[in-house]
């Protein structure tokens, strides 16, 4: 009997390059003398900005994995693209209602193997992720600590600006020649938001049960040349962005 051995190395199969079809609804950054504000419709505005801290990152995207076991050899290798992607952050002078997270990506996920035949029909994407700080008027027991406030995350992708009209199973993004928003009239704006209302995970449930008035961001609107400009929740607060 003769012993043998397989084995593999992990293979890069290139690198999938943004097209730069979304840069331009990326944080557009305040011309001199001007900053970015948020604030909730009505009430006054806090001072905001966007920051890259990372600047470009690199990440790896799976295709496939190839299992071997040779005798005494055992081992698994993979197939990967790799990509870049930038990572905004919103800071607020002081508390603010609503935290905003920007990821520009690939369409495609790291975390599992993805179907890619050609790398050249892999789009860019904005990814939005919103959260809503509640804040409680007496602590509540989260875990083993008590808490005055919760914040919950609703994420939003915005994807392919030149098709009016996006529905997925848990959002759908529609294109608005023009709309009014807090008095305000805005043109071409990309309206995204969840298909599901009133839909709360299986971790907030318990604090749910506990605070019966826990909101979380139900839609945004996206605007070329600036962003995000106005979120809405599920409880009906209304949340501003501006340059002033």
């Amino acid at each position: 009997m003769s012993l043998y051995a397989c084995g593999c190395e992990d293979e890069n199969l290139g690198k999938l390059d943004f097209t730069n079809e979304l840069v331009s609804f990326l944080p557009a950054q305040p011309v001199e003398g001007k900053s970015y504000y948020i604030a909730v419709a009505g009430g006054a505005n806090q001072k905001m900005k966007y920051v890259n801290t990372a600047g470009l990152t690199h990440v790896e995207i799976p295709v496939r994995k190839t299992n071997y076991s040779g005798k005494f050899d055992p081992n698994s290798c993979k197939e990967f693209f790799t990509a870049d992607q930038k990572v905004y952050t919103s800071q607020t002078e002081g508390e603010s209602l609503a935290s905003i997270s920007i990821t520009y990506r690939k369409n495609a996920s790291t975390e599992r193997f993805n179907n890619i035949t050609d790398k050249d029909d892999v789009g860019d994407v904005i990814e939005f992720v919103v959260g809503y700080n509640n804040k409680f008027p007496e602590p509540i027991l989260i875990g083993t600590s008590n808490s005055n406030n919760y914040i919950t995350n609703r994420t939003f992708l915005f994807a392919d600006a030149a098709k009016t009209t996006i529905d997925n199973y848990t959002y759908t993004q529609e294109f608005l020649p023009t709309l009014t928003l807090d008095g305000v009239q805005h043109d071409n704006v990309y309206h995204l938001y969840l298909n599901q209302s009133n839909q709360y995970r299986p971790e907030e449930q318990y604090v749910q049960d506990r605070y019966p008035a826990l909101d979380y961001i139900e839609g945004i609107y996206v605007k070329e040349g600036f962003g995000i400009i106005y979120a809405y929740s599920f409880k009906d607060k209304q949340i501003v962005l501006s340059v002033n």
